[in-house]
């Protein structure tokens, strides 16, 4: 008699959950977990509420601490493309692994569908990682580095001290002051003055020093 693909199981115990009860889907204790349910995705840390690393969607949704087109223009949708693609790589291993599952006749032929599943899973997330580290963070670090270029050795970086001068203090008068005192200079683009307001002088000065010695500078 061949094993329903959506039929329960009997496997060994599984692991309390939650936990780290598993580092990639080719652990035994995801492979056990794939043999009782091909459609298996473990669930968020109660207490930190963030997703397991056994997603396609945990890192993905990254969120920058100041203002950064780069990571919002670039980054961030390079990101959600990869995301996309591990989530549609996902379905088709558990699609396979389900019509496998059908054809069983055993404990066994079930145990080695869910195996070949987590291989196929984890082959998944392992592309995802390479797709944000050589393909996101790559392209987040030329639109970085053109940026910071332009800001500090072109004609806003003056323009902008002479504003910060001319504008002190900290509250909403200040901020009005140094956006008219900008656009009356002509000098900095819409996204420099952004940069003039959060950070000032400083805006590249120490990242670009990582960047030239290859240090990831991506938020």
């Amino acid at each position: 008699m061949l094993v329903d693909a959506g039929a329960a199981v009997d496997v060994a115990p599984l692991p309390a959950a939650p936990g780290p009860w598993a580092s990639a889907w080719t652990d035994p204790a995801a492979v056990a977990r794939l043999a009782a349910d091909c459609n298996f995705r473990p669930a968020p840390d109660p207490v930190t509420e963030e997703g397991s690393p056994l997603l396609c969607a945990t890192d993905i949704e990254q969120q920058s601490c100041s203002y950064d087109p780069c990571h919002e223009n670039v980054d961030l949708p390079c990101r959600r493309v990869c995301g996309r693609s591990c989530t549609g790589c996902d379905t088709r291993c558990r699609g396979a692994c389900g019509r496998c599952r059908a054809s069983c006749h055993d404990e066994a032929c079930v145990r080695a569908c869910a195996a070949s599943c987590g291989q196929c899973l984890q082959g998944c997330l392992t592309e995802k990682d390479r797709c944000l580290t050589a393909g996101c963070t790559a392209r987040y670090q030329e639109c970085y580095r053109r940026s910071v270029s332009h800001y500090r050795n072109g004609p806003c970086l003056p323009s902008c001290s002479r504003c910060l001068d001319a504008c002190t203090g900290e509250d909403e008068n200040h901020r009005r002051c140094l956006m008219r005192c900008l656009m009356r200079d002509h000098a900095c683009t819409a996204e420099e003055r952004q940069h003039c307001e959060w950070e000032g002088l400083s805006y590249g000065e120490e990242s670009m020093e990582e960047l030239d010695a290859g240090v990831d500078a991506s938020p």
